[in-house]
């Protein structure tokens, strides 16, 4: 295994904010790779070359510095893999001091190490992956791109179905804040992806249709709609899972349902929900209330914040087309600047009446537009948005068409 002078580099800065001591990390060669002391980097570190040859650990008391040339005093342990050394970390400091403390590097060293090897080991089908999900969720245009036509295919991939993206960060910290990214153990999601999906599936978290992806440290899985279009509890059963299987503290943000071309909107959608996430609350989803609202004011109601808002637009839709007098209630109620009294005179309905319809929009839709500032704003840009475009004819150049 090669150690290259960013995972050198790495393993030494997640070790220092551990032990708080200068830490060094040589090659096989006993070249320092990685160090607290940048200046040393590229130097020869004849302790550990000496660890790497005997496969021992070093321990170089002040009297021994000058049998040990580019060394301090301090600890210099090997770390073998596959039957032979492939790093030595070494600890500044009094051996007998130290000896707990390098124990830990070492350990901290071999764990970022090995999940490195499982990374490189992952094959080719992980990094297929990876790659299809980035061109299926980080395009611009409004058309599926051809390499993502092609790759869903060799994966056996069905483009058809709405799906929404639920972007999940693993080892972020639920106490005072996220981890450094250097905690987050190196492209974990990538390192176990087969384990991970097989665990999901055996559990029925996920179904035929739903996709499992590495992206940028985090795990991505494309969670294919149902019916009733509500997949927020899914997604909470897949953070859940993962946090129990890996151990790990884990967040997820969830973007809207979308067609396969407006996949890139959902995954937007769900990096945003996951900014919102707090120690208490593990998983956001972008059609949450306030977060909806918030997302709303920089997009407004156009493609984009349909696709957040299609839930409870959806069931808005469905009442008022069924009982055409509620929108003109909850017109009268925005009108009247939420008096109720004032827009049961403008509807000319006694009061009781007026309540009676807020309740039923209340029991379809969540919306308490009376008792909530937030719901009455939404209510407002759900009633005020643009008329929608037409539906595009269901084929097109040969390809289905679904609307966001």
């Amino acid at each position: 295994m090669q150690i290259t002078g960013d995972l050198a580099q790495r393993i030494v800065n997640v070790a220092m904010a551990v032990v708080h001591r200068n830490v060094n990390l040589m090659d096989g060669r006993g070249v320092i790779v990685g160090s607290g002391h940048p200046r040393r980097i590229g130097t020869l570190h004849a302790g550990a070359l000496r660890a790497a040859q005997t496969g021992e650990t070093v321990e170089i008391f002040p009297d021994d510095v000058g049998r040990y040339p580019g060394a301090l005093e301090g600890i210099n342990m090997p770390i073998p893999i596959g039957g032979r050394v492939v790093a030595v970390v070494g600890v500044y400091g009094d051996p007998p001091a130290t000896r707990d403390t390098a124990r830990l590097v070492r350990t901290i060293a071999e764990h970022i190490l090995e999940r490195e090897r499982r990374y490189t080991e992952a094959g080719p089908q992980a990094r297929l992956r990876e790659e299809f999900f980035g061109y299926l969720t980080d395009h611009s245009g409004i058309e599926i791109p051809p390499e993502a036509r092609q790759m869903a295919a060799s994966l056996g991939f069905a483009l058809e179905p709405r799906r929404a993206v639920l972007m999940a960060s693993l080892g972020i910290a639920t106490g005072t804040g996220p981890l450094p990214a250097e905690y987050r153990l190196p492209a974990i999601a990538a390192s176990r992806l087969g384990e991970i999906e097989s665990m999901l599936r055996s559990q029925s978290l996920l179904r035929k249709t739903d996709f499992v992806a590495a992206s940028d440290r985090r795990l991505a899985v494309l969670l294919t709609a149902d019916a009733d279009g509500d997949v927020l509890a899914r997604g909470d059963a897949v953070r859940r899972g993962l946090a129990q299987f890996l151990d790990l503290p884990v967040i997820c943000g969830l973007g809207g349902i979308a067609a396969p071309e407006a996949l890139p909107v959902s995954r937007r959608q769900a990096e945003f929900a996951a900014a919102r996430c707090t120690p208490r609350r593990q998983i956001a989803s972008i059609h949450e209330t306030a977060i909806l609202l918030d997302y709303l004011r920089g997009k407004g109601m156009g493609d984009e914040g349909r696709i957040a808002a299609r839930p409870v637009l959806d069931r808005l839709d469905a009442l008022c087309g069924a009982e055409p007098q509620l929108r003109a209630t909850l017109a009268a109620v925005l009108a009247e600047n939420l008096d109720r009294s004032a827009a049961a005179l403008r509807l000319g309905v006694h009061r009781n009446t007026l309540s009676y319809r807020l309740d039923r929009i209340a029991a379809a839709t969540g919306l308490r537009p009376c008792r909530s500032f937030d719901d009455a704003i939404l209510v407002w840009l759900l009633l005020a948005r643009p008329p929608e475009p037409p539906p595009p004819e269901t084929r097109t150049a040969g390809r289905s068409k679904v609307r966001p």
